[in-house]
């Protein structure tokens, strides 16, 4: 066992030291055979978990779920941050100095004397100077050679639309997007309905490209579009649950034949919403 004593600290720098000496314990020969275990790839699949279940908090708005969550990802980048430093890769202090030179270096319309007067000036500026002084410039035979190809798809088609934009490639209003998906879904009517024997394949392109178009409206609005789709997720299997509840209620079983009688359940279910 190892003597340690939990205090309640007053100030952020002693929250912070606290949390890291902990995570460190727990790595430490006597420590936690679990957190021993860790490797920087399994924890970072715990920062993806953990963030998403603070979106969840944000969605349902529970501050005490967010409160919770966000520490869990604050002690999973610290768990990262103690696995680099015993790795002798890089130190917490390392990574943090960094990016608090990164953040005034690309805000010189703070910290210096270029102008940025609203928020489509101010990525303009980034951009900048990630190119021209950071030297972070695209591949010039791959424009999207600086995606993070372990990006979920819906994120990376988000990814690809946001650099086409930068380049001057975008609609000039969101009626054309709009347009553009029912001209997407009328080409996976035809791929499902006018060609016989269906070509599967064909279908899934056309899918991926309707996907793709949606994403993009979701971009034009300034919507995230993973969000979007785990908020409808969240909405749909508390919707489902609550039929499954209803339709055992009233001895209404769950299946095709039913179909009218469910239908009418789960309308009533969205009247509730």
């Amino acid at each position: 066992m190892i003597d340690y004593t939990y205090k309640e600290t007053e100030t952020l720098s002693e929250a912070l030291s606290q949390l890291y000496t902990i995570v460190t314990i727990l790595r430490s020969p006597g420590g936690c055979p679990w957190d021993r275990k860790q490797t920087a790839k399994s924890v970072s699949s715990a920062i993806v978990d953990e963030t998403y279940e603070y979106i969840d908090g944000i969605l349902d708005d529970n501050d005490e779920n967010m409160k919770e969550e966000l520490g869990d990802v604050l002690l999973n980048v610290f768990l990262s941050y103690r696995i680099h430093e015993e790795e002798q890769t890089f130190s917490p202090v390392d990574s943090i100095n960094a990016v608090s030179q990164k953040l005034i270096r690309r805000h010189p319309h703070v910290f210096s004397d270029a102008e940025a007067d609203d928020a489509d000036s101010v990525i303009t500026l980034w951009d900048q100077v990630k190119q021209t002084v950071e030297g972070k410039t695209y591949d010039s035979d791959d424009l999207f050679s600086r995606i993070p190809q372990q990006l979920p798809q819906l994120a990376h088609a988000l990814e690809v639309q946001k650099i086409m934009k930068k380049l001057g490639f975008d609609w000039p209003e969101v009626n054309g997007v709009i347009d553009k998906i029912e001209e997407e879904l009328e080409e996976v009517r035809d791929a499902i309905h006018n060609r016989q024997p269906m070509d599967t394949e064909h279908v899934e392109e056309e899918i991926g490209d309707l996907l793709f178009t949606v994403v993009n409206l979701a971009r034009y609005l300034k919507i995230d579009p993973q969000i979007a789709l785990r908020r409808t997720n969240r909405k749909i299997e508390k919707r489902f649950n609550t039929l499954h509840t209803r339709s055992r209620q009233n001895s209404i079983e769950m299946h095709y034949d039913n179909l009218d009688q469910l239908n009418d359940l789960w309308d009533a279910i969205k009247e509730e919403e």
